[in-house]
């Protein structure tokens, strides 16, 4: 009966089938262009081996740097909204690292902790070489 049924209903049913086929392919390579950081990357290596062969200055470097920055911004966004994976941390340029206080939040030492005391979940801890054990249990004697 599910082939007749298939067969006779194909007039109405197979341009819905087919459209929805061809729009999940465009929905599929607007996904793969919008969260695809290759070419981006790609960008970035040519335009450090633009500097070290002096064809291009610090200044043009830094401008050109700023805009594939904000791109790979835009490539996260549009991951975290797609709702892919997405890896690593923050994509900072060079001179917004960790370092500057002025991102704190008030009442933050830095080491993440709030002034009473207890653990800030929202900021990654790194212990220093030589404080950091692991203790691992797989409950066999």
């Amino acid at each position: 009966m599910g082939l007749l049924k298939h067969l006779l209903f194909w007039p109405v049913t197979g341009p819905l089938f087919l459209m929805d086929f061809s729009l999940g392919k465009v929905d599929g390579v607007v996904r793969e262009e919008l969260t695809s950081d290759a070419p981006i990357k790609s960008d970035l290596l040519e335009l450090q081996l633009q500097v070290e062969l002096d064809e291009v200055d610090d200044q043009e470097y830094a401008r050109r740097e700023a805009e594939l920055m904000q791109r790979l911004r835009d490539v996260r966004t549009w991951r975290e909204r797609l709702g892919m994976g997405v890896s690593g941390g923050p994509v900072r340029m060079a001179g917004s690292g960790p370092d500057e206080a002025a991102d704190e939040p008030p009442g933050e030492d830095a080491a993440g902790a709030d002034a009473e005391g207890g653990d800030d979940d929202r900021s990654p801890r790194v212990a220093s070489p030589g404080e950091a054990s692991v203790d691992v249990d797989f409950g066999h004697e």
